[in-house]
């Protein structure tokens, strides 16, 4: 894959939490490859959903190259996304100026955005000053990662003309349907599960608790990523590490 570099050639480090060999990922880098741009894979070497912001403190990370078509160089890391991140940009590819993570094999949308491996791998990259994006799929069509990552590669085309701010991340989402209505910029839905943990004694005598349910689906439409994902939109919205709620945190200020 080497070669001279092209003055718009950039070099970007792909990354996910569903696993080297995931669909949503090889779409990326096969899309991001044909633009011209110069790949880097690091990702886990298995399924590591719902992840979050986790990360390998008290045990070395092992990485191992592999084969991904179309990246320059590809390591497999028995760790979290946001471990694949940090190693990646620290040092095996420190080079790299972009991070992307996904494409995620279901949306990554409203508050699940706290829970999502993809979405804490792309934040690690702007944690480290590269400018990042996560981009996710709706579960039900894995048959159209290529046009996720077609709009994956315009949107990316966009934020090099307009940047995003320091230590901020794109969260793009692709509707379940083979060609989007639009792209809307949107906030966050506030999702509510109705879950549960469903208990199972094994032969051993041990209880297993296994998490059951699924979305409360009786929450109201509103202008929010959730809604415009439903109507057939791409979405996507700006998210910065920062969780703190100023007007809360002011009202406390000499009252406690």
């Amino acid at each position: 894959m080497s070669g001279m570099r092209k003055d718009d050639d950039m070099r970007i480090l792909i990354s996910n939490d569903d696993g080297i060999f995931a669909p949503g990922l090889a779409a990326l880098v096969h899309a991001f490859a044909a633009a011209g741009h110069t790949v880097y894979v690091a990702a886990p070497d298995s399924q590591r959903s719902a992840a979050s912001h986790s990360m390998t403190l008290f045990q070395p990370l092992t990485a191992r190259e592999r084969a991904v078509e179309g990246a320059e160089k590809a390591w497999a890391i028995d760790g979290t996304p946001v471990d694949c991140v940090k190693l990646a940009v620290k040092a095996l590819c420190p080079e790299v100026e972009f991070v992307i993570s996904g494409i995620n094999h279901g949306y990554n949308a409203g508050s699940d955005v706290l829970y999502s491996g993809t979405v804490g791998a792309a934040m690690e990259g702007a944690l480290n000053g590269r400018p990042a994006m996560a981009v996710s799929l709706g579960h039900e069509r894995e048959d159209i990662y290529d046009k996720a990552a077609a709009l994956a590669v315009r949107v990316f085309d966009g934020l090099r003309a307009h940047p995003l701010p320091p230590f901020s991340v794109l969260n793009l989402n692709y509707p379940e349907r083979d060609e989007a209505l639009g792209l809307k910029a949107t906030s966050l839905r506030t999702l509510r599960y109705l879950d549960d943990y469903e208990p199972e004694i094994g032969e051993d005598g041990e209880t297993r608790y296994t998490l059951v349910g699924g979305l409360d689906k009786s929450m109201a439409d509103g202008e929010d990523d959730y809604t415009w994902l439903k109507r057939g939109c791409a979405t996507m919205t700006v998210l910065t590490y920062d969780l703190t709620h100023d007007a809360a945190t002011k009202a406390l200020a000499g009252r406690i």
